[in-house]
């Protein structure tokens, strides 16, 4: 008899991902495909798959596959309370992956009598009393004996949960393949001029820092250096547009929306530099775009979250500013367009910065596995964080 399994993610319409994969239509997430791969191969593996989705436009189940069932939850956002608890009451799977960190989905996925695994992608950085008891709420849920395993998005975010007292001995840190090497694309060298390009990819919202690269840019448009910002991402963008009007550099500011995957690389690729200036409390791991960032060997301007500094180093990898700061923000960029040698060692250092990130458990890999295999599997085995994680250069 197959095994039964259930994996609740925050949002995404997976049915249509499904057919974007079957098409060979780009998908809008990098992630997509992998997915996409990731149920089919359960599913070859005999494996009855059921599919959550929490934030949808509406309330709906599809079964697109034999095997497969799609269950849309209809939440309007990450608090929407109720609906979670509902869905793991009634879920009769054998294995249980919670996919997001939501509270009332850790709670739930406990109490719940399946084998269980939770899969992140966040971090927990906030400071004072409130996040303090957050972090330990958080912790006493993910050591519970009914999670198996504990896994993060890369290196940092996994010792991030380490950190503030997530059982080391169960934890994994995981990725996914990524379509763009650095070794694929020539080093770049700086182009002589006064106007230059800045490409964000991500959250349109303040504490993604996009609130800081607009005020960045007017402290350099008044310093003579002209600096185009091209936004790919879905947001507070009517808010953003009004900052920019504002501070007069409406016509630097172009919001592209939500782009394909292929888009954004060629994005990065074209800029003069890719911007990544999450503020140091947002709760992202290790994001994907800093992938896509580092593979298209354009220097990198970061803030100093501290999902990136343990990895990005100030002058090596990245010109990195205290997260929140406009004025260090622009700063740094101008450091990066005006000094050839710094623009240089930033895009020919790529391969080594790619290199310090490699290590993680291929993810499609380790949620198969797991499944079919359990905590017992060899494969997971080699994979722990206990086991040792790579220097970085």
């Amino acid at each position: 008899m197959g095994v039964s399994a259930s994996i609740y993610f925050f949002a995404g319409d997976f049915a249509d991902v499904l057919k974007r994969h079957d098409a060979g239509v780009e998908q809008t997430y990098a992630t997509h495909d992998e997915c996409a791969k990731l149920f089919k191969g359960l599913l070859d593996a005999g494996v009855e798959l059921t599919i959550h989705s929490f934030v949808t436009p509406e309330a709906r189940e599809e079964r697109p596959i034999d095997g497969l069932r799609i269950v849309s939850l209809g939440a309007r956002g990450y608090a929407d309370s109720g609906r979670l608890h509902e869905a793991v009451a009634k879920d009769k799977s054998e294995a249980i992956v919670a996919h997001f960190p939501n509270m009332e989905l850790l709670r739930a996925v406990v109490a719940a009598n399946s084998r269980s695994m939770a899969v992140l992608a966040n971090s927990y950085n906030r400071r004072g009393p409130k996040a303090w008891l957050e972090r330990r709420r958080v912790a006493k849920l993910l050591n519970s004996p009914k999670f198996e395993l504990v896994s993060n998005h890369c290196l940092p975010a996994t010792n991030h949960l380490a950190s503030f007292g997530v059982d080391r001995s169960k934890l994994i840190a995981w990725d996914v393949p990524h379509r763009f090497d650095p070794k694929d694309a020539t080093a770049k060298t700086l182009a002589p001029g006064r106007n230059f390009r800045a490409a964000f990819a991500g959250a349109i919202r303040a504490d993604k820092g996009v609130a800081d690269l607009i005020r960045a840019a007017a402290r350099l448009k008044g310093d003579g250096l002209e600096l185009q910002c091209s936004f790919a991402g879905s947001g507070e963008i009517e808010e953003m547009q009004a900052l920019g009007r504002q501070l007069g550099i409406s016509d630097q500011l172009e919001f592209r929306g939500l782009v394909p995957n292929g888009e954004v690389f060629d994005l990065f690729r074209t800029a003069d530099v890719v911007v990544v200036p999450s503020h140091r409390e947002y709760t992202e791991g290790f994001p994907l775009t800093m992938f896509e960032a580092i593979g298209s060997r354009t220097p990198i301007v970061c803030s100093d979250h501290p999902m990136f500094v343990p990895v990005l180093k100030d002058g090596m990898h990245a010109a990195i500013f205290p997260g929140g700061d406009a004025g260090a923000f622009a700063e740094a960029i101008r450091r990066v367009v005006t000094d050839p040698d710094l623009y240089a060692r930033l895009s020919t250092n790529a391969e080594k910065t790619w290199a310090a990130l490699k290590g993680p458990a291929d993810w499609r890999t380790m949620l198969t596995k797991w499944v079919l295999e359990g905590r017992k599997s060899e494969w997971i085995g080699q994979h722990m964080l206990v086991r040792g994680e790579p220097a970085i250069a």
